[in-house]
């Protein structure tokens, strides 16, 4: 086993900075210039999607010390205390507060390395030490984020191991950015059909540019969707707005809701035994439900597939999926198409999720009940359009499913090789081997 040298991170690195200590002032509408947050950062990523907004002059008195680049890389320092994030592609970001940026002295450091020695069980044990240390809120002190003690390989071997395990987020960011577009895909053409009335809305036009005679064909109609599925439009919006022989109904025309009921906690562990349990949002993972708890006990349970809702507290409306049998607890909802038509009930139950919370709103203790599921009113358009649009996107479905699956396997590998790579239990060629057999 390798013994490498540890080193103070200040020693390795041309720049730590920490945050302004107040909070930059924001504004509403999107700006190229992007406060990031401990929110933002996490298990090894940086999300920029729901960044707060600046102006340009907040922008560049925030950054008067340092600006963020390329290969730098952050970590919380409180709520929560040690999780890391990598910048990559991301202009224009800075620090909202209790973060902590460095730069890596690449004569001595790789910054993909540094990166990894602060994921590894060695440096995340130290910004753990820091937990529950006697203050209101755990927090890593300042000055204290100069004193860690890192690993340091020789810069080759850095850089062999910095892009054998890059080359593992690598892929599982390809595949995150691939599913974003699956997703955006399906999303789309949910709302063209169904909030839009595209279809509908075209052959109207179409009907009444062609006249009385109702020459629509020769007035210039331009079906853009397979003859099959454009037949399966009327022409025209009833007095309701809705396309002919739409009609507004429920939930519960198109879905079960199956709400949980948590088992006694007699019957809970956390070594496999029985059926996975989930109450909530500690159960979920990024996409799917997590196997963290299980029940011998299991009363109501999910089935694949299910739309999982959290039902209870701030976090009502948040939801994953079931990649298999889990016991439904009392924080949770499992929505279930009535018949093979998932993907319509959960693009329409997540498109209109805002309007579902709004029946929550102003509740001391947010919760959604058994009625405001199967009361909550939505536009029914005929079984045969449902049958269709789960059939078109159910490829991209699956291959969205497919991804994730494979990111779990390969997020896995990643940190199995980790560790072992920073402790040199494993040599970089062994692990080439494997993870050239991943990706």
């Amino acid at each position: 086993m390798t013994k490498w040298p540890r080193v103070k991170v200040k020693e390795v690195c041309e720049l730590i900075v920490d945050c302004v200590n107040r909070t930059a002032p924001v504004v509403d509408g999107p700006t190229e210039y992007r406060m990031i947050r401990t929110t933002n950062v996490r298990d090894g990523r940086i999300n920029i999607t729901d960044c707060r907004y600046v102006d340009e002059a907040t922008f560049v008195h925030w950054t008067r010390r340092a600006a963020v680049l390329e290969g730098d890389v952050i970590l919380t320092r409180e709520a929560p205390i040690g999780e890391v994030g990598y910048v990559t592609d991301m202009p224009n970001i800075f620090l909202g507060q209790r973060l902590m940026q460095y730069r890596a002295d690449r004569r001595k450091i790789h910054p993909r390395f540094l990166f990894y020695v602060f994921r590894s069980p060695t440096l995340q044990h130290q910004f753990r030490s820091h937990d529950g240390s006697g203050s209101v809120v755990s927090h890593i002190r300042v000055a204290d984020c100069h004193e860690f003690e890192v690993p340091v390989a020789p810069l080759s071997e850095q850089k062999e191991i910095a892009e054998l395990l890059g080359a593992l987020d690598d892929k599982i960011e390809l595949n995150r950015r691939m599913n974003e577009t699956l997703e955006a895909m399906a999303r789309a053409i949910f709302k063209d059909w169904f909030v839009d009335f595209g279809p509908t809305r075209a052959k109207q036009e179409a009907r009444r540019a062609g006249g009385a005679t109702g020459k629509a064909k020769e007035a210039g109609a331009k079906p853009y969707l397979a003859p099959d599925l454009w037949s399966l439009f009327p022409d025209r919006l009833n007095d309701k707005g809705l396309p002919k022989g739409w009609d507004i109904g429920t939930l519960a025309d198109i879905a079960n809701v199956h709400m949980g009921a948590s088992p006694s906690g007699e019957t809970y562990n956390d070594q496999g035994l029985g059926t996975p349990l989930v109450n909530g949002p500690v159960e979920y993972g990024e996409f799917f439900l997590k196997r963290i708890k299980w029940t011998t006990a299991p009363s109501r349970l999910s089935q694949r597939g299910d739309l999982i809702i959290c039902v209870r507290g701030s976090t009502t409306g948040r939801h994953a999926f079931a990649d298999g049998e889990y016991c439904l607890g009392r924080g949770v909802a499992a929505v279930r198409a009535l018949g093979d038509r998932q993907e319509f009930v959960e693009s329409m139950v997540l498109g209109q999720m805002p309007r579902l919370l709004e029946r929550v709103t102003g509740s001391v203790f947010p919760n959604l009940g058994s009625n405001d599921f199967r009361e909550f009113s939505i536009i029914v358009p005929t079984l045969n359009l449902q049958d269709s649009f789960s059939l078109l996107v159910r490829p991209l479905r699956k291959r969205v499913w497919a991804d994730v699956s494979e990111n779990v396997t390969l997020a896995a590998l990643r940190d199995i090789l980790l560790p072992k790579l920073m402790s040199g239990e494993i040599r970089v060629r062994d692990a080439e081997k494997l993870v050239g057999e991943a990706v």
